[in-house]
């Protein structure tokens, strides 16, 4: 299993909020048919699969979970900090400052709490997440994520094209983005002289 974060980042920047766009948020757009957007205002209040995304050059799954209102999950997860999983009470825990990318799923038949768990079971083994949801899930969520024609039907929509994404800048991209600007500046100027 793969660790996310030990202990807190040695450079403390301020989280993303709900009401200031990103300074690197120009539009919405549409990549490879998924809408992709840069604040959190801009995740829909469904309910949802979600796949949180980790690291800079190398992306992986650090963590799937299920929301009944995605934003306002998304929101306690990267903005409020105070969800199971970004709270120090556990050995191991997300890390927000570190997600790059959230991308969601969403369904008809997740607006049924009973599905939207199962769903999340079948996620758990399409994605292999380094973290998992902690909540609990219910014997009718188990029956039916093992029923094949539930499984099937979740994999192919976990194997397609999600819903939507949300990706964000984390301290070290905006440092190799300022980078590669000064080069770009310095290159400019030294053309123009």
């Amino acid at each position: 299993m793969r660790q996310l974060t030990a202990g807190a980042s040695a450079i403390e920047h301020s989280p993303q909020t709900l009401e200031q766009p990103c300074v690197w948020h120009f539009f919405a757009r549409i990549l490879g048919g998924v809408r992709v957007v840069a604040t959190i205002r801009e995740v829909p209040r469904v309910p949802a699969i979600y796949a949180m995304y980790g690291g800079e050059d190398r992306s992986y799954v650090a963590y799937v979970g299920i929301g009944d209102n995605l934003r306002q999950r998304i929101t306690q997860h990267l903005v409020n900090r105070d969800s199971s999983v970004t709270t120090a009470t556990g050995a191991v825990r997300l890390h927000p400052d570190y997600i790059t990318a959230v991308a969601r799923w969403e369904h008809p038949s997740f607006a049924d709490r009973v599905q939207l768990e199962a769903a999340e079971l079948v996620a758990f083994d399409v994605f292999e997440p380094t973290m998992r949801s902690r909540g609990g899930i219910t014997a009718a969520a188990n029956d039916l994520a093992r029923a094949q024609a539930f499984r099937t039907e979740m994999t192919a929509v976990f194997a397609g094209i999600p819903s939507g994404r949300l990706e964000l800048m984390t301290f070290a991209g905006l440092v190799k983005r300022l980078a590669a600007l000064e080069r770009r500046m310095e290159r400019l100027e030294t053309d123009g002289t």
